[in-house]
């Protein structure tokens, strides 16, 4: 089995979200600190803790001087990591390198990367054999406020907001958005974690809320089509909702995005099935399910208000636009790991 090599981190700041892991993932980055300096035998290594949503973003923005920045939480911390790391030159962007403490750690598992199932541990080790390698990335141009949903129409008077943001491994529209949205409220009602904190969102988001999405989709700059569908997610990774494997072949390392969405109206005793199939990929094949590999995508809603995530994060849109940035992040990936 190769050795860690972590001589090759050079100057690197840890980047953690103190929430993660009911606080424990705080005290974890101090042990993290120590075991890199112990090992090393140098001192370049600096824990910067998140205050607030989006800081570390800002925190990442900053970190041009680092060779390399270690996001230390879940997927959040990861996502707004990377879209801090994207602020940066390219020529002068550091690596990225992920250690898992989160509930769903999607994609720390698309790039091989195990759980730190006891953050109170001490032996880091294995989470650093790992070699440098370019992944790409989802841009998504986005703007809210427009209320006709024909893609070449403005509403006269109604204000637009526009941003971009970036996706390291997903993103999704309808009741696959709703049901990781409702993870946030639901893990502090029931505590639960990982894969039975997804289903169990799932169960609820397919009680009430269950409903189908209208949508004008284009693909490749290809004629808008009028779609309804139940779920719809844009994937650079294989999974979400904690190991859902939804576009099981995805590889973020091929200049390509996967698609995968499903047509309605169904009835819930059709579609529930094929969703909760989808935790090992057993929905694909099946009539309701589309699936497809695109570099980009555009969409307008039909409404305002649809649950829209990205990486786990909502985002509030009535249009937007994703497109594979290839190569974007040299990211920290374990030798021997797949694709």
């Amino acid at each position: 089995m190769a050795q860690p090599n972590l001589s090759a981190l050079g100057r690197a700041l840890i980047i953690v979200n103190p929430a993660a892991q009911s606080g424990a993932a705080a005290a974890a980055a101090d042990r993290l600190q120590r075991f890199l300096t112990l090992y090393c035998h140098r001192d370049t290594f600096e824990v910067a803790r998140t205050e607030r949503p989006r800081h570390a973003i800002e925190l990442a923005a900053a970190a041009g001087a680092y060779d390399t920045v270690l996001a230390l939480g879940g997927d959040g911390v990861v996502h707004e990591v990377a879209n801090g790391l994207m602020r940066i030159e390219r020529g002068s962007r550091p690596t990225l390198g992920v250690v898992p403490v989160g509930s769903g750690n999607d994609f720390a598992r698309t790039l091989g990367l195990t759980d730190v199932a006891n953050v109170r541990g001490t032996d880091f080790s294995a989470l650093f054999s790992c070699h440098p390698t370019p992944i790409d990335l989802m841009r998504i141009d986005w703007e809210s406020g427009a209320a006709d949903p024909r893609p070449d129409a403005v509403a006269a008077g109604t204000p637009v907001r526009r941003g971009t943001t970036y996706a390291v491994e997903t993103f999704s529209m309808g009741l696959d958005a709703a049901i990781g949205l409702g993870t946030h409220d639901l893990r502090k009602i029931t505590g639960l974690t990982g894969a039975a904190l997804y289903t169990a969102s799932g169960m609820r988001a397919f009680g009430r809320d269950y409903r189908c999405f209208d949508s004008f989709v284009s693909f490749d700059g290809k004629r808008a089509e009028h779609l309804r569908t139940i779920t719809f997610a844009v994937q650079n990774g294989p999974t979400y909702g904690s190991g859902f494997r939804i576009c099981p072949d995805a590889n973020p390392a091929d200049g390509l995005l996967d698609v995968c969405y499903a047509q309605g109206p169904a009835p819930r005793a059709i579609a529930l099935p094929v969703f909760l199939s989808a935790k090992n990929g057993g929905h694909v094949g099946n009539r309701r399910i589309h699936m497809q590999r695109v570099r980009s995508a555009s969409f307008t809603f039909a409404e305002a208000g649809y649950p829209i995530q990205v990486d786990g994060e909502r985002l509030e849109a009535t249009r937007l636009v994703i497109e594979v940035v290839p190569a974007a992040l040299t990211v920290l990936k374990p030798m021997g790991a797949g694709r």
